[in-house]
């Protein structure tokens, strides 16, 4: 064996025990959960972490400062994972985008299927659910109206925020071959951003409520020449397999969903906050608000109008920007805009792109 095989085998033995460690330490964490779960505490510890990332950065010996902190950063944000198994509403039914959003932001949920998404807002505030999933914007469609609408009316806060690409996948029964398919089923929207493959199938097309409605229409049916278009979820919830992978017809599709809860999230020191605000009738009044960000040097991630629907021309602005509303310089920022708008509300703080 040469010396650089030898070197290559060392390093992937030292890659398994990492593997193991990082196993235990996920376990480990699950426990953790439970224990919190009982005694009615809080999953976020912020004082807890800083004294984890400390201690490694304390220890990085050669490592680099920012490797070290980058590698225990997103540890810590996994261990919150499994420790959150609490009850989360999606939009029903399983096996859609919405439930790949919730595995995403915990591991082991109790899932509660809502009929719409107003009804995620009422989970969510009745105290049903320890969290909603709420799809919020997506990168070819834009934002989701009747969420925004909510948004404002409602008192949910957002307590994280999920990015998650959007791969559509052709689906059917085991064993059916591509050829034999005469029929793709799924949403009109899925449909439409798969349209250039279909056109290559030269197949008819079907619309169904969901995606996930579609991919278990052929299981219950066991329709052999029927495909639909569905993510993985669909996949493994209605035992289908998997004909052709990310049939989109534009790649860099991303749907953003926001996490529900009755309180946002504490500080992480990489936080985003998301506010809603009307405008005073007057010159410039849009120009003050941005003003004060620019100000303060607080950058600005997001911003949009959309109809107040109280009169026409009438508008109200959705923001995201970086900081929690709990720092000094960003509680500032906030006091000085509720003055110069009409109206503010912040949906609330919460780790960026968690």
């Amino acid at each position: 064996m040469s010396d650089l095989a030898k070197m290559r085998k060392e390093i992937d033995e030292i890659d398994t025990q990492l593997l193991e460690l990082l196993r235990r330490r996920i376990r480990v964490a699950e426990q953790v959960g439970k224990y919190k779960l009982a005694k009615g505490m809080r999953i976020e510890d912020p004082e807890r972490e800083k004294q984890v990332l400390s201690r490694a950065l304390a220890n990085a010996g050669e490592l680099s400062r920012e490797f070290v902190r980058d590698i225990f950063e997103r540890i810590i944000l996994e261990s919150k994972r499994a420790q959150r198994q609490g009850k989360i509403a999606i939009l029903g039914p399983r096996g859609t985008f919405s439930e790949e959003a919730a595995l995403r932001f915990m591991k082991s949920p109790h899932l509660v299927l809502a009929r719409d998404i107003e009804e995620i807002f009422d989970l969510v505030e009745r105290g049903e659910v320890e969290f909603g999933v709420l799809p919020v914007e997506n990168s070819l469609e834009g934002s989701v109206a009747l969420a925004m609408e909510l948004l404002v009316k409602r008192n949910a806060k957002v307590y994280a925020e999920v990015i998650l690409d959007i791969n559509h996948h052709l689906l059917a029964l085991p064993g059916v071959k591509l050829g034999e398919i005469r029929k793709v089923i799924s949403h009109p929207q899925a449909l439409a951003q798969c349209k250039g493959f279909i056109s290559s199938l030269a197949v008819a097309t079907a619309n169904y409520p969901s995606t996930a409605d579609a991919a278990r229409e052929i299981k219950e049916k066991q329709l052999r020449d029927v495909a639909a278009i569905a993510p993985l979820a669909a996949a493994k919830l209605y035992g289908l397999e998997v004909l052709k992978e990310k049939i989109q017809d534009i790649d860099h599709n991303q749907t953003r969903f926001f996490i529900l809860a009755k309180k946002d999230h504490a500080p992480t020191g990489r936080d985003k906050t998301s506010i809603i605000l009307s405008l005073k009738d007057k010159p410039g009044a849009l120009y003050e608000i941005l003003e004060a960000f620019a100000k303060a040097k607080v950058n600005l991630t997001k911003i949009e109008s959309r109809p107040s629907r109280r009169a026409l021309g009438d508008y109200i602005f959705f923001i995201d920007f970086e900081g929690h509303r709990s720092e000094e310089r960003i509680k500032r920022v906030l006091e000085e805009i509720e003055k110069r708008a009409s109206f503010m509300k912040i949906l609330g703080s919460y780790p960026s792109g968690g």
